[in-house]
């Protein structure tokens, strides 16, 4: 009978307190979803993450359930109109599919606290241009130039010394990461996982050409807490279309309050390329890589993006880095140089020309990329040439060509019959020091996007585009010739 009763008890229980509270839950579940779906509150956290982010932000939905936290979908980032112009083939910033897994126990004591982002599906397209792009930007620059110049105008800061040119670094020049004594206190765990994102490094000038493109990216990163192992992968890295490495997994370690890429050996084109570097993820986010290629052989390789020209060495060597703070392209500074010996660079139509040394020589100062120093070089015929490239796209340089006459008349022959030249011209080159050399100063000037180079006997400018259109429908013509002859000409068996 007293178990009678207490089942009775329960039972009751169950129905007129559990049931109902499940019931409250599933109802409060269901509202608050509907309240987050509307458009009142997706603005209003729009707003508050573009006042955070600078960007101008639309999400399309937005919920959550207790076990798999917040869900942010289509969230669409674009950079502001500043009103200037120049904005060019400017595409979405990143969309993303989000799930931000936060703490219920750290929310009810008035604390939000991350444990867990992911992306479940992205798409990243990073303007290099992006610097200039963004609303009070040079201000920004400007002032942070003065902090690190010590707030004065007056005061000088010591530029970091440069390598002279012709001289690899040296493995003791390389930077040297600046790490604190001190760790950070351990902060609470943070996870970064990545499902599907495909990420691209673009110009909006490139008339929407391919750029830097990591295809199907996917990992997992520690970002705070404990010392832990993570990796990241991606299926592609192409640049221009072209693929340059696949099937990439590289392993990472987070040591706070920075994310590492170990000493790393990876094999690009048969070569060995050699990687390392880290992220701060606490603070300030200074980075810094350091990449190397030992001295070897180089397969072939295409010279640009898209181009039928390869090139070719028995001999390569690189070396470099790149160190400032990720979210400010002024900091950003480094340098790169290559050395490589008898280059062959051959077109698929099986033609080919030999250099016996080539070399560049580069670096990047808040934002500007300079060449010092690029050549081609062989007794016949020689490119020599350096140029400087803004953060807004604004380009300047000089290529020097120097030949012998046999390629100076062939040099004259393409330009009068392309059209280069604005007319008939006996050499399109003036004679050097040598009476054997001959050279002609091809000077560049324009944007990434639109560049002029002075090609005709009076300096005339052409835009690189019509430049090579004219030289291929030239060529095209002269094999079309040439075909056309062989045709003609009649076989040794048609002769009596």
């Amino acid at each position: 009978m007293k178990n009678v009763r207490i089942t009775s008890a329960g039972i009751t229980l169950v129905r007129w307190l559990v049931a109902p509270s499940l019931v409250l839950l599933v109802v409060l579940l269901i509202f608050s979803n509907l309240v987050l779906q509307t458009r009142a509150v997706r603005d209003w956290t729009s707003n508050k993450l573009e006042r955070r982010l600078g960007f101008d932000l639309r999400i399309r939905s937005l919920s959550w359930t207790p076990w798999t936290g917040i869900q942010v979908r289509d969230l669409l980032a674009e950079i502001p109109d500043t009103g200037n112009g120049s904005r060019g083939h400017l595409r979405p910033l990143y969309e993303l599919d989000i799930d931000v897994e936060i703490s219920f126990g750290a929310l009810l004591s008035g604390k939000l606290q991350v444990r867990e982002i992911c992306v479940r599906r992205g798409v990243v397209a990073l303007p290099l241009e992006l610097p200039s792009l963004l609303p009070g930007e040079p201000e920004r620059i400007e002032d942070r130039r003065s902090d690190l110049a010590g707030g004065k105008k007056g005061d000088v800061k010591e530029k970091p010394s440069q390598p002279r040119p012709g001289r690899m670094l040296e493995p003791e020049e390389r930077p040297v990461a600046m790490r604190e004594n001190v760790r950070s206190p351990v902060h609470p765990t943070v996870r970064l996982i990545i499902d599907r994102c495909d990420v691209e490094v673009y110009s909006i000038y490139g008339q929407g050409a391919q750029g830097l493109r990591m295809r199907n990216l996917r990992g997992e990163l520690p970002l705070r807490g404990k010392d832990a192992e993570g990796w990241i992968s991606c299926d592609e890295i192409a640049l221009g279309g072209k693929t340059l490495m696949e099937g990439l997994e590289v392993p990472l370690f987070w040591s706070r309050p920075f994310l590492q890429l170990p000493a790393r050996t990876f094999d690009w084109k048969g070569q060995s390329l050699q990687a390392e570097g880290y992220c701060r993820m606490v603070g300030i986010p200074n980075f810094s890589v350091n990449i190397s290629v030992p001295a070897g052989p180089m397969g072939p390789v295409a010279i640009t993006p898209g181009s039928s020209l390869e090139i070719k060495a028995e001999a390569l060597q690189v070396d470099g880095f790149l160190q400032g703070t990720l979210t400010a392209l002024d900091t950003w500074w480094g340098n790169f140089e290559a050395e490589a010996h008898s280059l062959m660079v051959s077109s698929k139509r099986g033609e080919s020309r030999k250099f016996e040394y080539g070399q560049a020589i580069s670096s990047l100062r808040g934002g500007t990329l300079r060449v010092m120093d690029a050549r081609l070089q062989s007794e016949q015929l020689s490119f020599l040439g350096n140029g400087v490239i803004v953060p807004d796209g604004r380009l300047r340089g000089v290529v020097r060509v120097v030949a012998d006459p046999s390629h100076a008349e062939m040099l004259t022959r393409f330009a009068v019959g392309a059209m280069l030249t604005g007319g008939w011209t006996r050499s399109w080159l003036a004679p050097l020091g040598t009476p054997d050399r001959q050279f002609r100063d091809l000077h560049m000037e324009g944007t990434l996007r639109r560049f002029m180079i002075d090609v005709g006997r009076s300096r005339e400018e052409m835009e690189i585009r019509q430049i090579w259109d004219r030289v291929s429908t030239f060529l095209q013509g002269e094999m079309r010739e040439q075909r056309q002859e062989n045709q003609d000409f009649p076989s040794s068996e048609s002769l009596p």
